[in-house]
């Protein structure tokens, strides 16, 4: 936030402003006319020194480093505009907002009584707005009443309590501002399956939202079914139950912040009946398809080995530039320790996509799970076994983690698993060459993600600790985890096996006698 900067702002100049915005994050900084007068006009109201800046500021919002970029208004001191990178898109070199709102206009003063800085919130900016925020500005300073009354038109606050404000414009303003604080590596997930299943409500008042019109939502994903297919427990929707929860649910919770944030006095959303979902069934590795997938890596690991033999010996003929020796590293890229490391240890793949190698200890043999990378926002520390250290340690010696090294200040800061494309960046996917691996091993119906349910499948039929397994998976909380309870329960199997050993010699089918 730039404290001495101060912009004289008018509906037109915003306009100006967000195009200059625009020409300052874009890569090919393309300078428009309405940019080279807005230009001028900084340049002759501001020094080089505050300039600099300024423009260190708006780098630092747009990298995400910042929380908003905040602009002082020159007309009204304490009055500030609050700019979201959440709530504007970069496309074609040009700025533009997702929704309505621009941005948030906010007032700080000192109260007259207490003498505390309190700061409200005027209202969302729109493109023809401002006068009537900087006129509801310019009355609160003045202790004047009318002030109050345009701040809760403003913000859509109706005589009867019941709010105005769109739900597009609450889920872009208020709803991210805060969950970022929740969670920030989920909060644009969330309102992306918002804007996904309930996008014909984003521009309804979000006090008229009620449980009908969620009703109406779950009639339309409806699907005929026959007797036969309700008899065999057919899904009644056409998204799967899951998907039909997990909207609902986060539907929901978006509305109740409206009410906590007193823009509603209350929502029947709770009303809404449950959606069943079956998450009991979990897939693991059976001891065949586990040495079967084993023999895809190893295979496929030799191949990619010997491919990059025949290219170095290629180029070398040829006098040609050579791609670097993997002499002193036995995997040849990342698929081969990702897909182990993530066996052994069960940590989330977003998890291990952006950890870094500060968060191993080879030393000590665990693994660190920081809050602000895990899905649950739960920090955890995970011990490795030998197979999960021995990988760790062999990965470290490929040349990729020296190319990686090289953007950061040390080479503990680097990814655990750098692009290959570009070091500098986290790898964020492994689907192509994992959907290729489980089909040269010949595993059906087996997701990258069901290994996660392999380490703890197999952890707790060899513990029998439920809450073990719980810790292990970083689970919030031991419901989560129940799904693999009946993995430890041994007795249910020495009670039906009593059947066999009870029964009378003869009573058996011919196939067997």
């Amino acid at each position: 936030m730039n404290k001495t900067l101060k912009i004289a702002f008018t509906n037109q100049s915003i306009s100006s402003f967000l195009a200059y915005l625009g020409y300052r994050v874009s890569s090919t900084r393309k300078r428009l006319k309405v940019v080279q007068e807005f230009e001028v006009y900084l340049n002759s109201q501001f020094t080089f020194a505050e300039l600099a800046a300024f423009h260190e500021s708006i780098e630092s919002w747009w990298a995400g480093n910042s929380k908003y970029l905040a602009i002082n208004s020159h007309e009204i001191a304490g009055l500030s505009i609050r700019l979201y990178k959440s709530e504007f898109t970069l496309k074609n070199e040009k700025l533009t907002a997702i929704g309505e709102s621009l941005a948030s206009v906010y007032l700080r003063q000192r109260d007259t009584l207490s003498a505390a800085l309190k700061t409200i919130k005027l209202g969302n900016l729109t493109n023809s707005n401002f006068q009537v925020l900087l006129k509801a500005a310019q009355h609160v300073k003045a202790g004047n009443n009318l002030g109050i009354k345009i701040v809760d038109k403003q913000r859509g606050t109706s005589a009867s309590g019941e709010s105005s404000v769109s739900l597009r414009d609450f889920l872009y303003g208020e709803y991210v501002e805060t969950k970022r604080y929740e969670n920030p590596k989920t909060v644009m997930v969330k309102v992306d399956i918002i804007s996904r299943h309930f996008g014909h409500l984003l521009d309804s008042p979000i006090g008229n939202i009620n449980a009908d019109l969620v009703r109406q939502w779950m009639k339309s994903k409806e699907r005929k079914l026959t007797k036969r297919q309700l008899a065999a427990g057919d899904s009644l929707w056409t998204l799967s139950p899951s998907t039909m929860k997990e909207g609902i649910c986060t539907f929901r919770a978006c509305i109740q912040l409206a009410k906590e944030k007193g823009l509603i006095k209350d929502h029947d959303l709770y009303s809404l009946p449950r959606i069943r979902v079956d998450n009991q069934v979990i897939r693991y590795l059976s001891d065949h398809e586990e040495l079967r997938l084993y023999a895809a890596i190893n295979q496929r690991n030799s191949l990619k080995h010997e491919q990059r033999a025949r290219t170095i010996e290629h180029r070398m003929l040829r006098r040609l530039e050579t791609p670097a020796h993997l002499e002193s590293c036995h995997f040849v890229d990342h698929v081969s320790p990702f897909i182990i490391l993530f066996k052994e240890t069960g940590i989330r793949p977003g998890t291990l996509f952006n950890s870094k190698w500060s968060d191993v200890d080879l030393d000590s043999k665990f693994f660190r799970i920081r809050k602000s990378i895990d899905k649950r926002g739960i920090s955890n520390v995970i011990p490795l076994n030998s197979l999960a250290l021995e990988t760790l340690k062999e990965w470290r010696k490929h040349g990729i983690h020296n190319e990686s090294a090289s953007y950061f200040k040390t080479r503990m800061d680097a990814w655990l698993f750098p692009s290959p494309a570009n070091p500098e960046l986290q790898l964020t996917t492994i689907k192509k060459s994992w959907d290729m691996i489980i089909k040269e091993a010949k595993i059906e119906n087996f997701r990258l993600y069901d290994l996660r349910h392999d380490f703890a499948s197999k952890v707790m039929m060899q513990t029998g600790n439920i809450y073990m397994v719980s810790q292990l998976l970083n689970h919030q909380q031991i419901e989560t985890t129940k799904r693999y309870a009946h993995l430890m329960d041994s007795s249910r199997f020495e009670a039906v096996n009593t059947l066999d050993k009870s029964r009378q010699v003869g009573a058996l089918p011919d196939f067997l006698k």
